[in-house]
């Protein structure tokens, strides 16, 4: 297989702001470097603040070329910025690990598309004038691009639907599970996790930012039915999206149950196995998903996994989880019952889900995508 010699990356995503996408691109990018050390890789970052990821250790490998700059992102500037970037890096082939690109160069260039949920639900597009430059941007960058990278077959569908892309053109390549996500056994561990995030006792547990198409709002009515029958807590990790109400914390507030949830905020990455593995039950009701890393996640560290049956999500878990019917609260309530009183249920998930999540590696993720880039390239 060809490699590029000299493969432009453009990591401005590994920031705060960009929660699954910048976890993806710094993933991809550290087996990228891992797995091709003689490519070399020219790294582009913004000036946006990034507390999760240590990019120390990256910047030190020999066939890595960090280059720092202001570099906004969705500017139209930016574009002409590209131009002369691109020219003085020499660069082979550009890769996006999300759907904007440098428009304007010759280069062969790969592109992500992580998910099409401003297409499937316009309404969750936060700012009506947002919508026409989306939509120019999209299409440009699609038809634009030499190879498209999606996670999900479910993704790859929806971009022949709404952008009428060819099939040919479109790469499913999945994410991967860090190999930090697995069960926490150490007793002393655990309980400073518990005295630290104040979880005395068993908990649901949901993680992510808190956005409509998350489906949140069923959740906590799902939870809140079956409160005075469960002894366990509701606790949600990550952070509301500022451009939307927070319905989660909403619907605590209306159901009254305000001391048995917990919002936690966005938790250190060293923390998140650890969280997972003390977790009941990981729920995860969105009504679209590009991808669905989290529930792998859970699944590594040997919590059940109770998960929407709708988009990409039942490709991802298989038959290692509990589907249920998003838009059906009673059925999420049921479901929610079944996967937390029968044993027999959990004993049969907890390995197929670690089986299942063991499947998903950045190497191979890595491998696939230096084979497309290849494919880019002729």
């Amino acid at each position: 297989m060809k490699v590029a010699d000299r493969i432009a990356f453009d990591a401005r995503y590994t920031n705060d702001r960009y929660h699954g996408i910048g976890r993806f691109a710094f993933h991809l990018l550290e087996a990228l470097t891992n797995v091709a050390p003689e490519s070399n890789f020219i790294v582009f970052r913004g000036k946006e603040p990034d507390s999760r990821f240590d990019w120390r250790q990256l910047s030190e490998r020999p066939n890595v070329e960090m280059h720092n700059g202001p570099w906004p992102l969705y500017r139209p500037q930016e574009q002409f910025e590209w131009y002369k970037i691109l020219r003085r890096s020499r660069a082979d082939i550009f890769f996006s690990p999300y759907f904007p690109s440098p428009l304007l160069v010759s280069l062969p260039l790969v592109i992500t598309v992580h998910d099409l949920i401003f297409e499937r639900y316009p309404a969750y597009m936060p700012w009506g004038w947002a919508r026409p430059y989306y939509r120019l941007m999209m299409t440009l960058s699609t038809h634009r691009a030499t190879r498209i990278l999606t996670l999900s077959r479910a993704t790859a569908l929806d971009l022949s639907l709404f952008y009428k892309i060819p099939k040919e053109k479109i790469a499913v390549i999945p994410g991967g599970v860090d190999a930090n996500f697995g069960p926490l056994e150490d007793e002393q561990v655990r309980r400073h996790l518990k005295e630290k995030y104040g979880l005395a006792g068993p908990f649901i547990l949901s993680v992510g930012v808190r956005r409509p198409h998350k489906n949140l709002v069923r959740l906590v009515h799902a939870f809140a039915d079956l409160a005075t029958s469960i002894p366990h807590q509701l606790v949600f990790i990550g952070t509301t999206d500022p451009r939307f109400p927070d319905e989660a914390r909403i619907a605590v507030n209306q159901r009254q149950i305000g001391g048995r949830t917990r919002f936690l905020g966005w938790v250190p990455e060293a923390d998140l196995p650890g969280l997972y593995s003390l977790a009941s039950v990981f729920v995860i009701p969105s009504l679209v998903e590009g991808f669905g890393l989290a529930a792998l996640e859970a699944m590594a560290c040997g919590t059940p996994v109770l998960a929407a049956n709708s988009f990409s999500l039942p490709e991802v878990v298989a038959d290692a989880a509990l589907l249920v019917d998003p838009n059906d609260q009673h059925a999420i309530t049921e479901r929610l019952r079944l996967i937390l009183c029968d044993e027999k249920l959990r004993q049969e998930l907890t390995p197929a889900g670690r089986k299942r999540a063991a499947q998903f590696t950045w190497d191979h993720a890595a491998g696939m995508a230096l084979k497309l880039f290849d494919e880019a390239l002729k």
